[in-house]
Parts: C-alpha cells; structure tokens; sequence
C-alpha cells in the first residue's frame, strides 16, 4: 500500500512539470522555451514600448514611456488542474492550445520614467491563436507586437531577465523615481 502510494506522489509530483504543450507549431513563439510553454512555477519579467520593433533593452530602461508585465507563477488551483491538463494532453493538445491558462501578473506602467503604481491584473497565455492577452493589451506571441483593445499597434514586447528586472522593481516600488 505505502507503495503504491509513493508511486502515486511521484506521478503528481513530476505532472505539473510536464503539464504543457510540447507541439512544434510553438515552438518560437514569444515565451515559449525549450521544454514548452512557461513552467508553471516559473516568474517572467516582458518589457512592452512604443516602437517599430521589439526593445533591444536586456534591462529596464531608467528612462522613457514603457510597461514592465511581471507574469507570476500559477495560482495554486490553476497548479493543482495541471495535473489534469498533463492527462489530457496526452491525448489532445488541440483544447489546452487554445484555452491557454491565466496567471496572476503585476503591471508597472512607466511615463516619462515616472512610474504609476503596480496594477495587479489576470493575465492569460493562449498558443492558438498565440497570444498573451493582458487586459485591454495583447501580445502576438509569433510577432511580440503590442496591441491595444480592437487590435491597434502599441509597439512591441521583449523578455527581460528575472533578477535583474526584480531588482529594478523592487527599487521603484520603494518609491524611488528615475
């Protein structure tokens, strides 16, 4: 019995692991890696501005008009259906694909290097169509173009590494200013 159990916590425990889509189709889109889609425990910093590509920031600007989306882990509910999604997606990826799954994400909205204070919204990754949709914003997860609500440009998106951009935050949720 303590056996089977032990079994039985391994397969959950290694499930919310793999419990994403793995399909080839998506494999470039805008932050998906090499194992898939975002891991569920994963946090992820994308920095979004006016302009006619992705920012070639690899840090968050200390100055200008910009937003920083500071996508959270999965909720502990959405974590425990991961199980569930690992189950299915063993026999069709087709319906989590489009789906996608939510995810709790603090918005930083920066003018002229003032920043506003953090919003906290639910954010949604959806493969197909590719899209992160972030309230009245999207990101096309193929382009990494930045649109507003009905599809007009807003500039594009870029990842920005996690620590660095934490650090960043966390001295302007201080109160700090640029």
């Amino acid at each position: 019995m303590l056996r089977r159990l032990l079994i039985v916590l391994l397969l959950v425990w290694s499930a919310s692991a793999q419990a994403q889509v793995n399909i080839d189709a998506y494999r470039d889109y805008f932050l998906v890696g090499q194992f898939g889609e975002v891991c569920t425990m994963c946090e992820v910093t994308v920095l979004c501005q006016a302009g006619d590509q992705p920012p070639s920031d690899t840090a968050i600007p200390e100055t200008g008009s910009f937003t920083v989306y500071h996508i959270q882990t999965r909720t502990f509910w959405s974590q425990i259906s991961t199980i569930w999604e690992w189950f299915i997606a063993n026999f069709s990826a087709d319906s989590l694909a489009a789906r996608g799954h939510t995810r709790p994400v603090h918005v930083y909205s920066v003018t002229d290097g003032v920043w506003a204070p953090q919003e906290v919204i639910e954010g949604r990754l959806v493969l197909d169509p590719g899209v992160i949709e972030f309230g009245e914003y999207t990101i096309n997860r193929v382009s990494s173009a930045w649109e507003s609500e009905g599809g007009a440009p807003s500039g594009y998106c870029s990842r920005l590494p996690l620590w660095d951009a934490l650090e960043v935050i966390s001295d302007h949720a201080d109160g700090e200013q640029s």
